[in-house]
Parts: structure tokens; sequence; C-alpha cells
């Protein structure tokens, strides 16, 4: 089954193509294959052969082998990009649960070559991408490492939110996967923070009252014991 014209479009609109002319990349977008993913389904993020992989309608969570929530992609966004061109292979697979019925594509390493070659700014634009996974990737080692749950939580909200807030669209248990805590210990790091007059909350949304302030604690509590943030 070939890519319908509304998915074909999203794939060449992607970022993939941003600043080329992505009509001469039809053909490429007309042999590839959609996948399909119902809603819980899950589905390995590793496969045998090196492929780009594009979400192009839906979500998914990405977790690893335990079900830690690492983080979600949803359309547009990109994965596998890491492996391409890598000789390491992770010994345990990471998983991809859909949150919602999805579509993915994967486009194999021998057809992405050749559009490299073509069009050297399709391969500038593919180590953007990689770059922006990979700092996404070390923010989210900074969650996990944070010296406290409420250093965690804070470093979140400075990350995601928009014009200062931040709408959790599946809650607080949603956030807490994100984090790799209980719910009970999110609710005492946000109690901690809205005690100290940094963010406040009204059922799913999540404000951040001093982004200065909110940066300068987790920054104050993420310094060695002796040190002195500037």
């Amino acid at each position: 089954m070939a890519l319908n014209p509304k998915q074909e479009k999203r794939f060449l609109e992607s970022a993939l193509f941003s600043g080329c002319d992505s009509r001469s990349f039809r053909t490429l977008a007309q042999s590839l294959n959609p996948i399909s993913v119902l809603k819980g389904q899950t589905l390995s993020a590793v496969r045998h052969n090196p492929a780009l992989a594009l979400v192009v309608e839906g979500s998914l969570d990405f977790c690893n082998a335990n079900g830690v929530l690492y983080f979600t992609l949803g359309t547009g966004d990109f994965f596998e990009l890491e492996s391409m061109f890598s000789d390491i292979r992770p010994i345990l697979p990471n998983q991809l649960r859909a949150r919602s019925n999805c579509v993915v594509i994967f486009v194999n390493k021998s057809l992405l070559i050749p559009v490299f070659r073509e069009n050297p700014r399709i391969a500038q634009n593919y180590m953007t991408i990689l770059s922006d996974i990979l700092q996404l990737t070390t923010c989210r080692l900074h969650h996990f490492t944070a010296e406290t749950p409420s250093v965690a939580l804070g470093l979140y909200l400075l990350r995601n939110e928009k014009q200062g807030s931040i709408r959790l669209v599946d809650g607080f248990a949603g956030l807490a996967r994100r984090l790799n805590i209980s719910r009970a210990t999110l609710y005492r790091s946000l109690a901690e923070l809205e005690h100290l007059q940094l963010v406040d909350h009204q059922e799913k949304t999540v404000r951040i009252v001093s982004p200065e302030k909110l940066r300068q604690y987790v920054l104050v509590h993420s310094m060695p014991a002796g040190s002195t943030a500037k």
C-alpha cells in the first residue's frame, strides 16, 4: 500500500526537505509503504535494515523496554536517525507505543544515500534533525539524573513551557512517567515549587510564575556542594 496524498504531502513538507523543492522527490515518496499502528499497540524501534522513520499521522510514546517514557513523538517527528550510520546496536530494544491510531513510514538507508548525494541541503537537514534529537536526549538525561524530583520537575517545565505555561495533555500521571517518579512524589515536588511561589497550577495546566527564579532554583540545586551559581 502506497502513501495516500495527505501522507505524501506530510512527508515532502517535513523538516527533512526544508529549503528544497520537495516535488522532485515525489518518486521517493511514492515508493514508501505506510505502517499503521493502532492505539495501544507497540512496535520495536530497532530494525535490521537501517532506516529513517517518520510519524505521518497520530502520536507514539517512545519508551524503554520497562515502559519508562522518554518522550512523545507527534505527527512530523522523526526517529531512528541515530542508528542510521552507527555500528553500535542496542542490546535492549526501545518500544514505540501508539498513543492514538497512527501511521509510520520507514525510509531505508539505501534510498537516502542517493538523495543526500543529489542534494546536500537534505543531508544538512538530516544532521540538524539529528542534533535536535541528541539535545532532547541530553535534556531527558538531566531529568533522570536530577539532584531531586523537584529539580527534575523544574527542568521539565522550563524545557516545555509555551508562553509560561505547560498543558499536560496526559495529566499528572503522564508527567510522572516522563520523569520516572511516582505520582505522590510528583505532587510533593509540585507543592514545593508552589510553596516557593515558582509555579502554580490549575487542573492540567502548570504556570511558571517566574521563569528566571525557577531557572535559578534549578541551577543552584544542581551545583556541587560548595559551588556558587553565576
